[in-house]
C-alpha cells in the first residue's frame, strides 16, 4: 500500500493532468485563446481563429443594406461603375454593385469572414480607392511574408528583387538573399504573376502601373498608407494560399547583381506569417475588443424616433484608432478609411553637381486643423529658403501621398502660381441628401455648407439639378460647384509669398502614381493648367503610366457621415443608413471632378477619375538608389537639369 503523501502527490498530478486536458480540449474548441498572447501565429492557426466566428444572416443583411444604401444613393460614380466607358491606357471594369450584393447574400458562407471579405473585395473590383469597405474584425492581425520583393531596372530588364526579409517573424529567412533575382513564384515567371496580381487583385488605381507599384514594397521609401488591402508582401487580410514557393538566384560570391553572375537557383517555400494582435485571450474577448459593434443591436425600427448613434465608436473608428497592431512603424492611416498625421512636407536642397535643385517632399495633405498654420509657414519659409540658397529647379515629390484636405492642396498651388480656378465638380443628387444639405444651410453646420455655385443661394445649387448621362442612365446632379476654404482661411495668417523665380518649366512632379485624391488633383492641375512636366517613377516597363490615383473629386466616410447626421438631428431619417452591425467603416466619392475644357458638358469622359493623363517621362528603382531615397533624387534632378523631361502634348 502506498503512504498517504504518495497518493495525494498522484491525486494532484492527477488533477494536474485533467486541467490540463480540459485546457487544451478548451483550446481546441477556442482557436484564438490558442495563439492568444503569441506573437506570431502559423497561416492555419490564424485561420482558424478568423474562421471561428459563424455566418449570420442578419448580420449580412443589415451590413448589405447599409452599403447598398450608400452606393446607390450617395456614391458619384455607382451608375457608371455599371458600365464604364473604354479609355485607352486604363483598365476599368464593369462592376454593377446591388447585384453584386445580391449574388453575395444568395451565398451560404462558412464563415462571417468569408462574408465580410467578398463584400470588401466587391468594391475593391471598382478600382475607386475612395470606394472601400473594411471589416475592422478582420483587420486586426498584419499577414506577412517573410520575403519582400521590390522591382528594380537591372540591364534594361525589369526584375523582381529581394529587397529585405523579415527573419523576426520568419527565423528561416536568410539575409544572404537581399539582393537576389526571384525568377519564378509557384512555378510561374515572377514578373509575369505579379504583373498578373496587380491587374486582377488590387484595387488601388484604374492604372496598371499604379496597382503594381502599390503591392511592391520598397523598404526606405514609403510614406504612404496602410491600407494593408492587396501589398504582395503584407496584408491586414487572411491571404489565398498558405505558402508560396520563390525560385531565386544570387549573385556569386564577390560579384554584384548588375554583373549578371549567378549561382545556380534554388526553391524556398514561404509560408504567410500571421502577427497576433494584443489584447484577447479567447474568442469571445477577440469579438468584444475588435468586433462588437455598440450598434449591433439599434436600429432595428428604423422609424422608431429614439436612435441615437454611439459617438464615442464613431469618432474611434473615424480617426483610426481601431487597429491592435501598426505593420512596424509605417503610418496605420488609410486612403479610405483613416487619417493620416504626418509628418506633412519636408524641403531639401541637392549636394553637389545637384545643388540648384531642391526637392518639395510633400508626404500628406492630410493636415490637422491644429498644423494648418504652421503647415503654410513652413511651406512659404521652404522656397524662400531655396529662393535665398540660389535653387533654381524643384522636384515636387508626391509619390504615396493619399490626399487629404482640399484647401491644402489649393494652397500649394495658388502659392507657386497666383490664384487660379478650381476645377468644376458636382454632387450626385438625391432626395435624402436633399434634406440633409438643406438642413445643414439651416443650422450652418457641418462641411455640406462649404460648397458654392455662382448664382445660387443657400442650398439650391443641390436643389435645382442637372441631369447627365452615366454609363446607361440618365442621372441627376448638382450645379457645378467648388469647395469654399473659408474655414481653412479662417485658421491660418500667412504673409502672401509671389513666386518670381521658378516657372512651370523649372518645377517637376515625381510621383509613383500613389498619388490620390487632393493629391491627385493638385497633380493634374499643375500638369493640364500650369504645364509642370511630370515623371512616373517605377511601374511596368513599356507600359505608359498615370501619375496620379482615383482623382474622382472628394470622399466621405460612414463614421463621419453618421456624426454629421446626429449634429443635424437626422438619424431618424427613414433613408439614413444605419451603422454597421459589426465594426467596420466604408469610404465612398461624392463628389466628381472634371478636366478642364473649353465649354463644360458634364460629359463622363470628361471626368479625372475616367482619364488617362500619361506621364511625361519615367525613372525606374535600380541597385543603386532603391534603398536611398537622395540618390533616387540625384538621378531625378539629372534629368531637369538636362531638360529631359518635356511636357508631352497627348492631344
Amino acid at each position: 500500500m502506498l503512504p498517504s503523501n504518495k497518493l495525494l502527490g498522484l491525486a494532484i498530478l492527477g488533477l494536474f493532468i485533467s486541467v490540463k486536458s480540459a485546457a487544451a480540449a478548451a483550446a481546441d474548441a477556442d482557436p484564438c485563446a490558442r495563439i492568444a498572447g503569441n506573437k506570431t501565429a502559423s497561416f492555419q492557426d490564424a485561420k482558424a481563429c478568423l474562421d471561428h466566428f459563424k455566418y449570420d444572416k442578419d448580420i449580412a443583411q443589415q451590413t448589405v443594406d447599409t452599403i447598398r444604401k450608400v452606393t446607390n444613393e450617395l456614391y458619384v460614380f455607382n451608375d457608371v461603375a455599371a458600365s464604364p466607358p473604354t479609355v485607352e491606357g486604363l483598365a476599368i471594369p464593369a462592376v454593377n454593385i446591388s447585384y453584386g450584393l445580391d449574388l453575395i447574400l444568395d451565398e451560404d458562407w462558412k464563415s462571417d469572414r468569408e462574408f465580410q471579405e467578398a463584400v470588401a473585395l466587391l468594391l475593391d473590383k471598382v478600382q475607386d480607392a475612395h470606394l472601400s469597405y473594411s471589416p475592422f474584425c478582420y483587420r486586426q492581425f498584419i499577414f506577412w511574408q517573410p520575403i519582400q520583393l521590390n522591382a528594380l531596372l537591372r540591364n534594361k530588364r525589369l526584375v523582381a528583387n529581394v529587397a529585405y526579409v523579415k527573419n523576426d517573424v520568419w527565423p528561416e529567412a536568410k539575409e544572404s538573399w537581399v539582393g537576389c533575382e526571384v525568377t519564378e513564384i509557384d512555378g510561374l515567371e515572377a514578373m509575369d504573376m505579379i504583373v498578373n496580381y496587380a491587374v486582377n487583385n488590387n484595387g488601388e488605381s484604374k492604372d496598371v502601373n499604379t496597382c503594381f507599384n502599390n503591392i511592391m514594397n520598397t523598404k526606405s521609401y514609403f510614406h504612404g498608407w496602410d491600407d494593408g488591402a492587396d501589398d504582395l508582401g503584407y496584408h491586414r487580410f487572411l491571404p489565398a494560399q498558405e505558402f508560396h514557393n520563390y525560385t531565386m538566384r544570387c549573385p556569386k560570391s564577390g560579384t554584384l547583381p548588375v554583373q549578371d553572375e549567378y549561382d545556380e537557383p534554388f526553391t524556398v517555400q514561404v509560408p504567410w506569417v500571421a502577427q497576433v494582435p494584443p489584447n484577447f485571450q479567447t474568442a469571445d474577448s477577440y469579438w468584444a475588443s475588435f468586433c462588437k459593434s455598440a450598434h449591433q443591436n439599434d436600429h432595428q425600427n428604423i422609424t422608431k424616433r429614439t436612435i441615437h448613434y454611439d459617438l464615442h465608436e464613431l469618432k474611434t473608428i473615424n480617426e483610426g484608432e481601431v487597429f491592435a497592431l501598426n505593420s512596424g512603424g509605417v503610418n496605420i492611416a488609410t486612403n479610405a478609411v483613416g487619417n493620416s498625421r504626418g509628418p506633412y512636407i519636408e524641403f531639401i536642397q541637392l549636394t553637389g553637381h545637384n545643388e540648384k535643385v531642391g526637392v518639395i517632399d510633400i508626404q500628406s495633405f492630410s493636415i490637422a486643423s491644429q498644423d494648418r498654420q504652421a503647415f503654410t509657414d513652413e511651406f512659404i519659409a521652404g522656397l524662400e529658403n531655396f529662393e535665398a540658397k540660389g535653387v533654381e529647379k524643384i522636384i515636387l515629390d508626391l509619390s504615396s501621398n493619399g490626399g487629404g484636405d482640399a484647401c491644402a492642396g489649393e494652397f500649394i498651388i495658388n502659392t507657386f502660381f497666383n490664384s487660379t480656378p478650381d476645377y468644376a465638380s458636382d454632387i450626385k443628387y438625391s432626395p435624402f441628401l436633399e434634406r440633409v444639405i438643406e438642413k445643414a444651410h439651416k443650422q450652418e453646420n457641418t462641411k455640406w455648407i462649404d460648397y458654392k455655385s455662382s448664382g445660387f443661394e443657400g442650398s439650391s445649387w443641390f436643389t435645382q439639378t442637372k441631369e447627365y448621362t452615366r454609363g446607361r442612365s440618365t442621372v441627376k446632379f448638382s450645379q457645378p460647384v467648388s469647395l469654399s476654404c473659408e474655414s481653412w482661411d479662417d485658421t491660418v495668417t500667412t504673409k502672401k509669398y509671389h513666386n518670381t523665380k521658378w516657372k512651370s518649366s523649372d518645377v517637376l512632379i515625381l510621383s509613383d502614381g500613389r498619388c490620390g485624391s487632393t493629391c491627385a488633383i493638385v497633380a493634374s492641375r499643375l500638369r493640364l493648367s500650369h504645364q509642370v512636366p511630370a515623371m512616373g517613377l517605377g511601374g511596368i516597363r513599356g507600359n505608359r503610366m498615370q501619375f496620379a490615383s482615383f482623382p474622382g473629386g472628394e470622399s466621405d466616410r460612414l463614421s463621419s457621415f453618421l456624426m454629421d447626421l446626429e449634429i443635424l438631428g437626422m438619424v431618424d431619417d427613414p433613408d439614413a443608413p444605419a451603422p454597421f452591425p459589426e465594426r467596420a467603416d466604408m469610404g465612398w466619392t461624392f463628389r466628381e471632378v472634371y478636366k478642364p475644357t473649353s465649354s463644360f458638358s458634364g460629359q463622363e469622359t470628361d471626368l479625372l477619375e475616367y482619364s488617362a493623363i500619361n506621364a511625361d517621362c519615367r525613372i525606374y528603382f535600380d541597385d543603386n538608389n532603391a534603398d536611398d531615397i537622395k540618390k533616387l533624387w540625384a538621378d531625378v534632378a539629372k534629368v531637369i537639369l538636362a531638360g529631359q523631361c518635356p511636357l508631352v502634348n497627348d492631344e
